[in-house]
């Protein structure tokens, strides 16, 4: 009697895992210097880099973000530049206050600041140029590059405040020219290593609750790792103090709802 076919949904999960797997196989873990770019010092900078920037930002719902008070996040795992993936995860975060609590955290808090450090690192990837699309600094053109056969506009600039305690980070945004969404990230991670950066790349975006989220991860830089966003509710009206402690409260605790397949 033959085998049943697996069903759509589970295919596309294990293609999907083993594509990033093989990913990672392929990018390494050595950072190296970080790559030539422009001074963020400079200024003006480019109002077509700046205008960009925006239309990105714009793409990627940044109006429909000003809605959400809270948003859970389920996740295959995790990523630390430090340690590497950890197993599943959830995320807590509160745009309006720019609170990020994870579950569990990728990274001891070995250093001052280290726990605020990857909330920033992790909101940083799930927001993308709507992150930085209100920046008052000089936006930078850098040489563009081609992305899974995409290709990318590659904009520069400082990240100030920079991630966790740092006064200030290097940030390129690669942009793919014909959906206007963020198919790679690239940053500096001064907070922890002076002269250190991470790099990740960012696929099969979907959109829910207006706001376009990349749903799959993989980490170049300075460690490679694979995760996915797996899911995705907003809006159930707990504060701060509910994602203060280790163990969350409230409606807070309740698991994040599963995406739907798509």
């Amino acid at each position: 009697m033959p085998k049943p076919s697996p069903s759509p949904a589970l295919s596309r999960r294990r293609l999907l895992s083993e594509g990033l797997m093989s990913a990672v196989a392929l990018t390494g873990c050595a950072a190296g210097p970080w790559p030539e770019a422009p001074e963020t010092s400079k200024e003006p900078g480019s109002s077509s880099a700046r205008d960009r920037l925006r239309e990105s930002a714009a793409n990627h719902g940044l109006t429909a973000l000003a809605a959400l008070h809270d948003v859970n996040l389920g996740f295959s795992g995790l990523w630390s530049p430090v340690t590497g993936a950890t197993p599943p995860a959830q995320a807590r975060w509160l745009p309006g206050e720019g609170v990020v609590a994870l579950s569990p955290w990728p990274v001891p808090a070995a250093k001052p600041g280290a726990t605020s450090w990857l909330g920033d690192l992790h909101r940083l990837l799930w927001l993308g140029p709507m992150a930085v699309a209100g920046s008052s600094g000089a936006v930078h053109w850098a040489e563009p590059e081609t992305l899974d056969g995409r290709r990318c506009d590659h904009l520069h600039l400082a990240l100030v405040p920079g991630l966790g305690a740092a006064a200030a980070d290097r940030l390129s945004l690669f942009i793919d020219r014909d959906e206007g969404w963020l198919r790679r990230l690239r940053v500096s991670t001064t907070g922890q290593d002076a002269g250190s950066w991470a790099e990740v790349d960012l696929a099969l975006h979907r959109r829910r609750h207006g706001v376009l989220w990349p749903t799959a991860f993989v980490a170049r830089a300075p460690r490679a790792g694979a995760w996915q966003l797996t899911a995705l509710d907003v809006n159930r009206g707990y504060g701060q103090g509910d994602i203060a402690a280790v163990a969350w409260a409230g409606t807070a605790a309740l698991p994040a709802l599963l995406l739907p397949p798509g």
